[in-house]
């Protein structure tokens, strides 16, 4: 495996087929470790295709993307974001490729606009809990601007973190921008991305976070004296669609790897890394509640982003 840095993200490039057998999957909201497993075990299936990723926070993927179309030159194959707005605006324009929904077993909820684009892992927003900092647990977001956690949470920058974006549009719309201005007032941080705060969580430098669960679950296996706790106002989830684009140079690749994701192969190889699969009869992660209260978010308006970056002080 060939890793090389780009941008604030990074590329990587596996195996070994020709460039007309190789595709580009731009993603955010997966860590590279992630990623780098499913593309080895979809070449465990198809040896003959090579899969180029860019991987970085959904605010970078995005820009970056823009800025090829606006150059006339995009290049992904395979676009995989967290958050549905984008993936709206590309289907408006008409840039999105319809696949038949023939998924065997998918729910169809998972299934946007008629095949447009998909849904192929669950991704939840919840508190994550530093056990030997915090004692008495929080049990609902709202819990978060107590006195007792001041100056203790902490929570990635939605500017570039795709999660983040969905949390701060959901908690506005459920409890209105006071609960960012509370927050402020009890000390709350910001750091870049979600991989970053979850290290420090676990080091100890933070208590708790506003942060994804399968990251939680990954630093937990590391022997993290991590807790996830899962608020009862609502489980946060955030949407992670993935789509062929028209421009893409093979598109019949791209769904070679799209289906291969919503195959049980894929499925299983999502709940190793932590994640929790869309397709029923796949075993969750061992240490997933057998239910869920769970609200579907969606991404915070320009409006409230810019309103968020004054409060705390973050990029314009």
């Amino acid at each position: 495996m060939k890793v090389i840095p780009w941008l604030l993200g990074a590329s990587l490039v596996l195996g070994s087929a020709s460039a007309k057998d190789q595709i580009t999957l731009y993603v955010a909201g997966a860590q590279l470790p992630d990623v780098q497993a499913l593309v080895q075990a979809f070449n465990q299936v198809h040896p003959e295709i090579t899969v180029q990723v860019f991987r970085s926070g959904a605010g970078e993927v995005v820009a970056k993307l823009r800025a090829e179309l606006e150059t006339g030159n995009p290049q992904p194959d395979l676009i995989w974001l967290v958050g549905e707005g984008f993936f709206r605006e590309l289907s408006q324009r008409g840039l999105l490729m319809r696949i038949a929904p023939t998924f065997p077993g998918l729910p169809p909820q998972y299934v946007y606009e008629g095949g447009r684009y998909y849904e192929v892992r669950l991704l939840h927003n919840i508190i994550a809990v530093n056990s030997r900092r915090v004692r008495a647990l929080p049990k609902t977001w709202a819990d978060l601007t107590k006195e007792d956690y001041r100056g203790q949470v902490v929570m990635a920058d939605p500017n570039f973190s795709g999660p983040a974006l969905v949390a701060l549009g959901y908690l506005s719309d459920r409890y209105g921008f006071g609960f960012w201005e509370a927050m402020k007032r009890n000390g709350m941080a910001v750091e870049q991305s979600n991989p970053v705060l979850q290290q420090k969580l676990a080091r100890g430098e933070y208590s708790l976070a506003i942060t994804n669960d399968y990251g939680v679950r990954q630093e937990i296996a590391k022997g993290a004296p991590l807790r996830i706790v899962y608020p009862q106002d609502g489980v946060i989830v955030a949407p992670t669609p993935i789509g062929i684009p028209t421009w893409s140079r093979r598109p019949d690749l791209a769904e070679k790897f799209l289906r291969f994701l919503l195959s049980e192969r894929g499925q299983r190889v999502f709940v190793e890394r932590g994640y929790l699969p869309v397709l029923p009869g796949i075993p969750a992660p061992a240490d997933a509640p057998s239910r869920l209260v769970s609200v579907r978010g969606r991404e915070a308006s320009a409006e409230i982003l810019e309103r968020f970056n004054a409060l705390f002080g973050l990029r314009r």
